[in-house]
């Protein structure tokens, strides 16, 4: 897929130039332009082939901000009691994913009557769904076979029958309870360990947004900021999530384009909600292409913010500088370590061996409880079991890719409200005594020069020079 999107770009994408550092390199020495757009702050350059909507799928899923009107636009799977605060299951596949809770959530959740809410929604719950084929169906069918040929073949003769002592199956039971145990917790590890970073990340992008405004002194340069600030989860998001976060994408449906393709123009869409005013809309571009050829684009938001904070020195203090550039660098470390859970699993040698262990018990349980329950309670006992630990190594897996679980759509829209806020209220406060000052000069007469402005010693003084 690379290679066909390379092969794009070389028909239409303009050529790498090479430009000279500037004043004060060395005679010769020269850089390498990534990228042949000029400067943000210069005259629009013309949009390449992977920035331009027109080239991409219309986006299906992403709703500008302009046409929200308040109204979320998250879906919630309301088929359940009190479910507003959980995604919609596009398949029964898909793992729950629950939004921010607000305190009615809470309220619901801590209920005396949360347990007879569960129970009436048990066959929606997204762990029997998952499991109910093969696993639980394979049990089932392994518990029925049984009692056929028990009952049926052999008509109950006990020499004939197939069964295995529950007593030394309990042993084997413990241990795949504990396993399954371990395996939960350790994937629950990684899942608050990527909350802790989404956090850091809302934290470290707010304080710059703060420092950004409080120190830069050029309107361009701050608006620049701002922007890139929006933008950086956006990138983000997509880079950690191969759909970015819409879970919706049909993957293998290629009806309306290929699914990187679609995924490209959910991208397109959101920078292209950020970038509205068309200022510093190079920067935009830069980031599509990063995307479209395979690239690391949070790598090249912080690129960005760089340049950013390298073209304020001299108009900021170095010690302001510094400051907000350790923002930058707090960004850049929580994104290391998410990359870190993205690209290292727990061992997979566990996650195979537990797999097996559990298919093999899974479908024992049966033998074992056949001579203490018979043909009839032990299908429903074996399917029973078989949920209950096989559930729990189930939400071990679906928790052990954090972001696929995570809402990083909702996290994401909460930064760019919070960075919209630090930029539309932000105000220069000024202290009453300057006030005051302030307003006793511009009462002061304004007299010419020349004119008489009092005595001394009956000798009239007269202006000397303007005041300023």
């Amino acid at each position: 897929m690379h290679l066909r999107r390379l092969r794009k770009l070389s028909l239409r994408a303009p050529r790498t130039t090479i430009r000279s550092i500037g004043a004060g390199s060395k005679p010769g020495f020269q850089q390498v332009q990534a990228f042949s757009s000029t400067p943000s702050t210069t005259s629009t350059p013309e949009m390449p082939f992977e920035a331009n909507p027109d080239n991409f799928p219309k986006p299906e899923f992403w709703i500008p901000r302009a046409e929200r009107k308040g109204r979320s636009v998250f879906k919630a799977d309301n088929t359940m009691w009190f479910g507003a605060n959980r995604l919609l299951r596009n398949d029964r596949r898909c793992p729950s994913r629950d939004l921010n809770f607000t305190p009615l959530d809470w309220a619901n959740h801590r209920s005396p009557y949360r347990r007879i809410r569960h129970m009436i929604n048990i066959f929606k719950s997204s762990t029997i769904q998952r499991l109910f084929f093969p696993e639980l169906s394979m049990t089932a069918g392994i518990a029925l076979g049984l009692a056929y040929y028990n009952e049926i073949v052999v008509s109950g003769a006990a020499d004939a029958m197939l069964s295995i002592s529950p007593t030394a199956f309990g042993g084997a039971t413990t241990a795949i309870g504990i396993l399954a145990g371990f395996r939960l917790n350790a994937s629950y590890g990684r899942f608050e360990e990527c909350r802790i970073f989404w956090g850091d990340t809302n934290n470290a992008i707010r304080d710059m947004a703060r420092e950004t405004m409080m120190w830069l002194k050029d309107p361009g340069q701050r608006a620049r900021m701002l922007k890139l600030l929006k933008a950086y989860p956006v990138v983000l998001n997509f880079h950690l999530n191969a759909k970015g976060g819409h879970h919706n994408i049909k993957r293998f449906d290629n009806t309306n384009g290929s699914f990187e393709d679609r995924v490209h123009a959910e991208y397109l869409a959101e920078l292209r909600d950020i970038y509205t005013d068309g200022e510093d809309i190079n920067d935009m571009y830069r980031m599509a292409k990063v995307k479209y050829t395979g690239g690391n684009t949070p790598i090249e938001v912080l690129t960005l913010m760089g340049e950013t904070i390298a073209a304020s020195v001299g108009t900021v203090d170095s010690i302001y500088v510094r400051e907000i550039d350790e923002q930058m660098q707090r960004l850049c470390a929580v994104f290391g370590a998410s990359e870190r859970v993205l690209r290292t699993s727990l061992p997979t040698s566990f996650t195979r061996h537990t797999s097996r262990l559990m298919h093999f018990w899974s479908n024992a349980l049966p033998f074992a409880y056949y001579s203490t329950l018979g043909p009839f309670g032990t299908v429903f006992a074996s399917v029973f079991t078989s949920w209950a630990i096989q559930s729990i190594e189930d939400i071990g897996v679906q928790l052990e890719e954090p972001f696929f679980v995570l809402p990083m759509r909702q996290y994401s829209d909460g930064i760019f409200d919070a960075v919209n806020q630090v930029g539309r209220n932000y105000e220069v406060y000024e202290l009453p005594s300057a006030k005051a000052d302030a307003a006793e000069a511009a009462e002061l007469p304004q007299l010419k020069v020349g004119e008489n402005i009092g005595t001394a010693n009956g000798v009239p003084l007269k202006r000397a020079h303007e005041s300023n």
